[in-house]
């Protein structure tokens, strides 16, 4: 061991500095792994949580984006625990999917055993590839205590492939009816994924349903797009059929949601012209009208 090394080791490994920042995290964020190994050594709590925001020496590891280090923690931690969250509620598998560290959520799935939440998944979709999502869904559909047909509605409402739906709707048949109206009216929401919705609608039969599937506010597909400004998914559903003169439970149609989305009415005073898309989305919405005329 260098006297430099040892020198450090006089101090207390999970002592911190103003930010909450350790000596033994300091040491993982510049990759030092002897002084790291020694401090594991000397019997440090590597699982301590620090005072200011809970992070752990593992969520720096990994927040880190240093693959090296994130696999020497885990091969030389005893009794490391990868589900440790901070004070925010977030664990390190949670921070790797949203920073879209695909080798680093690999590893953790792999070599651990974590927890996979609902809400990792949701940040995970716009960032990993579909070989680490499929990973994702297979962990959090081994667990026997989460929803698979919440996993489903997440998938198709999300920035999800195809592919990826098909996978999560086959790995979670035995446990749910997950193609139910719910993951049609959760596809609508979505802001593009015209491939998924087609889908749907020409090989899961919801064409035939497409004005009638609502949710329990007596919204449709259509309305729901209308409302998420999903302008070409709008296209797709009015090409297939959808009607946008339907009202829901509060007397409103598609057209009268497109009109009343883009403001909050906070203030009954303020004049607002709609956005261009939402003009754009109401001329899709009457060249229904014309047409049936």
């Amino acid at each position: 061991m260098s006297s430099t090394i040892a020198l450090q080791l006089e101090e207390n490994g999970n002592a911190e500095d103003k930010y909450g920042m350790t000596h033994v995290c300091r040491a993982i964020k510049s990759g030092n792994k002897d002084l790291v190994l020694a401090y594991i050594k000397q019997g440090l709590d590597m699982n301590y949580k620090n005072s200011v925001d809970g992070v752990t020496a593992f969520i720096r590891a990994c927040n880190s984006e240093n693959i090296d280090m994130v696999q020497f923690l885990i091969d030389h931690v005893k009794n490391l625990n990868v589900n440790l969250t901070d004070r925010n509620g977030n664990s390190a598998l949670y921070y790797s999917c949203q920073y879209g560290h695909n080798e680093i959520v690999h590893l953790i799935l792999e070599k651990t055993k974590p927890k996979v939440t609902l809400s990792t998944i949701e940040k995970a979709l716009p960032m990993m590839k579909d070989s680490v999502m499929k990973e994702l869904i297979d962990h959090y559909i081994a667990d026997m205590n989460n929803n698979p047909g919440e996993l489903v509605n997440v998938i198709a409402k999300g920035p999800a492939s195809l592919a990826l739906l098909q996978y999560v709707s086959a790995k979670t048949s035995d446990r749910c009816n997950v193609l139910d109206e719910s993951i049609f009216l959760s596809a609508c929401q979505s802001h593009g994924n015209i491939e998924m919705i087609t889908w749907l609608l020409n090989d899961r039969g919801y064409q035939s349903v497409i004005n009638t599937c609502t949710d329990s506010d007596g919204r449709t597909g259509l309305m729901l797009a209308v409302l998420r400004h999903a302008e070409s998914v709008v296209e797709l559903l009015l090409a297939h059929g959808a009607n946008p003169y339907i009202k829901d439970r509060g007397n409103m149609n598609a057209i009268d949601l497109a009109n009343t989305s883009y403001d909050d009415g906070a203030d009954y005073m303020r004049i607002r012209d709609p956005p261009d898309e939402v003009v754009r989305i109401i001329n899709l919405l009457t060249k229904y009208e014309n047409h049936q005329n």
